[in-house]
């Protein structure tokens, strides 16, 4: 099936084809053959030493063709390697939801046809950091133009803010969900890597950086210096879960936290 991606993370990609592979390949080369035969009359045949007649001569030609190898060949090479020998790569296709996803543990390389979306407070968050950059960049060109900018903020506050809402984790992040389950995954999409809009079902392939168990939360949105919060207040945080009308920007259990790795139809 040719696959149409909507999102593929090449350094990942390369990271767990060398593993597999023992190191990775620039190129791909390819080489055929081919041989023609040439014939004619002189009037009288020509004899060979064994007393046969020598008619013909045959000349071979050989055609190399040099292919790059794509992100897409060496995607399609990881899924036949690794579902090759599941037990070494940690490969699950998860046919069923319920009985699959709660089986897998941390660090399996997971394949799973759901559902994909990212929440309205991930996007409009995402959509907010972009505007801002847009303008920061604009703005100098703007003032060289003699344009009236009068009202707008300087560069260094729109920088400031811009690190703000940065600080809250403005790349997209992918949630996935089917009907017939409560489970759901979810992961972080770096725009790097991203081609396509996120909606609609696919196939997402991601390892699996943590479990969230039934009823347990966990924030989609980072939250400015959380690293400095102790281990146990962070938890607590987790515990407590969302505030009324924040529940679109949080991920409730049973869930999976994914590295994503690649997401197409």
């Amino acid at each position: 099936m040719l696959k149409n991606f909507i999102y593929l993370d090449a350094d990942q990609l390369d990271e767990y084809l060398s593993a597999l592979e023992d190191g990775l390949r620039d190129n791909v080369e390819s080489s055929t053959s081919a041989s023609s035969s040439k014939g004619g009359s002189v009037g009288a045949k020509v004899v060979g030493i064994g007393g046969e007649a020598q008619g013909s001569a045959e000349r071979g030609e050989t055609e190399t063709r040099r292919r790059s190898d794509t992100p897409a060949s060496k995607f399609e090479r990881l899924v036949r390697l690794a579902s090759g020998d599941a037990e070494a790569s940690g490969w699950v296709e998860i046919l069923d939801p319920e009985g699959d996803l709660e089986a897998v543990g941390t660090g399996a390389l997971i394949d799973f046809e759901c559902e994909i979306y990212v929440p309205d407070a991930i996007r409009m968050l995402s959509d907010s950091a972009g505007a801002l950059r847009q303008m920061s960049q604009m703005l100098p060109a703007a003032s060289s133009m003699g344009l009236d900018i009068e009202g707008m903020p300087d560069s260094a506050t729109l920088a400031a803010v811009t690190s703000l809402v940065d600080s809250f984790g403005a790349e997209l992040v992918l949630v996935g969900e089917r009907d017939d389950s409560d489970w759901r995954v979810a992961g972080r999409l770096s725009s790097k890597w991203l081609r396509g809009d996120v909606d609609g079902y696919a196939r997402v392939i991601g390892k699996v950086s943590s479990k969230i168990r039934v009823g347990a939360t966990k924030p989609l949105i980072a939250l400015p210096g959380a690293a400095l919060i102790p281990r146990e207040q962070r938890r607590k945080m987790e515990r407590e879960g969302p505030k009324p009308g924040e529940e679109d920007s949080w991920l409730r259990g049973p869930a999976l936290m994914l590295d994503i790795l690649a997401v197409y139809r």
